[in-house]
């Protein structure tokens, strides 16, 4: 099996009223203790068993303080805090979760806006990270860092992850190859030129071929926007080679500046599609393909969420076999329900917390439905919303 973990998104914007008190309880609700208090600051979550008791836990950077804070789980949707938080040498904006080391214990590599190096650290497998030897880890060579997400993959398929970075200056996408022992070697030919100022990146096989590929969006926020804003109506399609390389190709959109990405079959014809929330607009736009690495933006799109959002997943949501999108903005969760035929239409808005700009997905509470935490940076909190449905 190759182990990857997806990036988490970036992004800050307001939120619109719910459809109904009742469609929100339908779906989702807060668990017990929900919003929860990150004192160091809510800037980014991921959820991952980091002690190793068969638990989802969360796993949450603050910028306040350079803090990772981690929030272990009880396993019914209950957080308690961990004794002590992980100080780092820069502001954690950018995080991952992954074993790298291959010991069986997850580690954490984090990014900052401000930098081209990466900080790895090793976790204990009891829900503590220290600094590894190989830390930092510089990703390009350059003199205008603005490092806008992490991930971690195996992209050359010799199952052991490596480490991928957005540089959103640079106009590019950085590769370090892992050698299974915490140590990362730049890819031959990294970096690779996206489109302007890129932030999130989508990972996954959008071709059939067993290679991982990388979807790449073009905010054009820069401070060339005025001539970049023709560029941006597009993502870049990376297509990997399984060793480290990959081939370039644009995919036009109607609207332009595509914010977030992700990966999933959204006509249930087992074909990986694209959906792509806006940095200028609140639109989810939706790219059907063929299989074969071609896509197609669907007749009726793009769709409105009814209020600005940025970071977005795709998960089954109401448990009806077919694809919806979930994303966050403001002070709310935006669901837009999918019809199974790449067709989309708002569903419930969810309360969350002030400042929701990330999200993650994971069944928190053991019942095998998927569940949804965000990260509040106005309120210093993550909220861990249960599914009901």
């Amino acid at each position: 099996m190759l182990p990857v973990v997806l990036c988490l998104l970036f992004t800050a914007c307001q939120s619109g009223n719910a459809n109904s008190s009742e469609a929100q309880q339908s779906l989702f609700k807060h668990a017990a203790g929900s919003p929860i208090s990150v004192p160091g600051g809510a800037g980014n979550v991921l959820i991952g068993d980091v002690n190793n008791d068969k638990k989802p836990d969360l796993v949450v950077s603050g910028a306040k303080n350079r803090s990772i804070t981690v929030l272990l789980g009880k396993g019914d949707g209950q957080f308690s805090t961990s004794p002590g938080s992980t100080i780092v040498a820069h502001t954690p904006h950018e995080i991952a979760l992954g074993d790298v080391n291959l010991d069986g214990k997850l580690d954490l590599v984090v990014g900052t806006h401000d930098s081209y190096g990466v900080l790895l650290l090793l976790g204990d497998g009891n829900g503590k990270f220290t600094t590894a030897p190989t830390s930092p880890i510089v990703m390009r060579d350059g003199n205008q860092p603005h490092t806008h997400d992490v991930g971690l993959a195996d992209v050359n398929r010799d199952n052991k992850l490596d480490l991928i970075t957005v540089n959103s200056t640079d106009n590019d996408v950085s590769l370090a190859l892992g050698d299974g022992r915490g140590g990362f070697t730049r890819a031959p030919g990294s970096p690779f030129a996206v489109g302007p100022s890129p932030y999130p990146f989508a990972i996954g096989d959008v071709n059939g071929d067993g290679h991982l590929d990388i979807v790449a969006t073009a905010t054009a926020t820069g401070p060339l926007r005025a001539q970049q804003l023709p560029m941006s109506k597009a993502l870049t399609l990376l297509l990997g080679d399984g060793k480290g390389g990959f081939r370039s190709s644009r995919l036009p959109l109607r609207t332009g500046e595509p914010w977030s990405a992700a990966i999933g079959d959204l006509n249930d014809d087992r074909k990986p599609d694209i959906a792509v929330t806006h940095h200028d607009m609140s639109k989810l736009t939706v790219l059907l393909g063929d299989g074969r690495g071609a896509f197609a933006e669907a007749t009726a799109s793009p769709f409105d969420f009814g209020g600005n959002v940025l970071p977005l997943m795709i998960a089954d949501v109401n448990r009806d076999g077919k694809m919806d999108v979930v994303a966050a903005g403001g002070d709310s969760v935006r669901i837009m329900l999918g019809d199974g035929r790449g067709g989309f239409a708002p569903g419930p808005v969810i309360r969350s917390g002030p400042g929701s700009w990330r999200l993650a997905f994971g069944d928190v509470n053991h019942d095998g439905k998927t569940d949804i935490v965000t990260s509040n940076v106005e309120s210093d909190s993550v909220s861990v919303l249960l599914a009901q449905n």
